[in-house]
């Protein structure tokens, strides 16, 4: 029997929703906010709550929980988590080279370095790299997935850079990545037409979702037979103070 779990994140966790439903599956939780809500600082825990600061996630986060039957507070769950939550790759892509920048391998008015870059990735997801610490460190079962691997062949390497970098970055928390590229995309790396929406050039349909869930409950089998070795989670950063997520900082790049 499959176990039940929550999907939080941005519209492509309203993706993994839809298909979660078409397959019928026992879960809560769904998308929770637009994902640029979620690049900068967008909670806080205060007494071992978790609370969003934005006036549109904090409600629908709440209603979320409510019916699920699981309470008010995502941190008192006991389920595995499954996150799209800063992995929006489309969005920094689109914005790295509008802004004229440029790594190795693209064109651009202003290229930085790799370390240069990999900053600026983690500057511009520093609340939802910041969201994966504090679950881990509550002791949450959690798995991110990268999003849908479409993006126009002037923006491919900054979109697999992108995804590289945070899947590293939040592995090293001890987040579980279930990674469909290999099933969904084609010799170019572009996610294939029977796993991509028809109504937009960015989100993925129920078809993706369902390789995406038998993935994920692939992993929690292999993980229960053979658990993986805790991963060393850094400390949190103080508390954010509280303040409008849609305030969303414009990325710098590090010179």
């Amino acid at each position: 029997m499959k176990p039940r779990f929550f999907i939080i994140g941005d519209s492509h966790a309203g993706t993994l929703m839809r298909a979660a439903r078409a397959l019928r599956l026992d879960f809560a939780g769904g998308s929770i906010m637009a994902g640029h809500y979620m690049n900068p600082d967008f909670f806080r825990i205060e007494n071992g709550r978790f609370e969003i600061l934005s006036d549109v996630g904090a409600p629908r986060l709440a209603k979320r929980l409510a019916d699920g039957g699981l309470g008010d507070n995502l941190l008192d769950l006991d389920m595995p988590i499954i996150s799209t939550i800063g992995f929006n790759a489309g969005s920094f892509a689109s914005q790295f080279v509008l802004e004229g920048l440029a790594i190795a391998g693209t064109l651009g008015e202003k290229f930085i370095s790799r370390a240069c870059f990999e900053s600026l990735v983690e500057d511009s997801r520093c609340g939802a790299l910041e969201f994966y610490r504090a679950l881990k460190q509550a002791g949450k079962t959690v798995y991110a997935v990268p999003g849908p691997q479409r993006f126009t062949k002037d923006r491919k390497i900054v979109f697999n850079a992108f995804d590289a970098i945070m899947t590293r970055r939040v592995s090293e928390m001890g987040v579980g990545i279930v990674d469909v590229r290999a099933e969904t995309t084609d010799s170019d790396g572009v996610l294939l037409p029977q796993f991509a929406s028809t109504s937009d050039l960015v989100h993925a349909n129920d078809a993706f979702g369902a390789v995406v869930f038998e993935k994920f409950f692939a992993t929690l089998d292999r993980e229960v037979r053979a658990p993986r070795k805790p991963a060393g989670v850094q400390p949190a950063r103080p508390a954010p103070q509280a303040q409008r997520a849609s305030r969303v900082p414009a990325p710098r790049p590090h010179r």
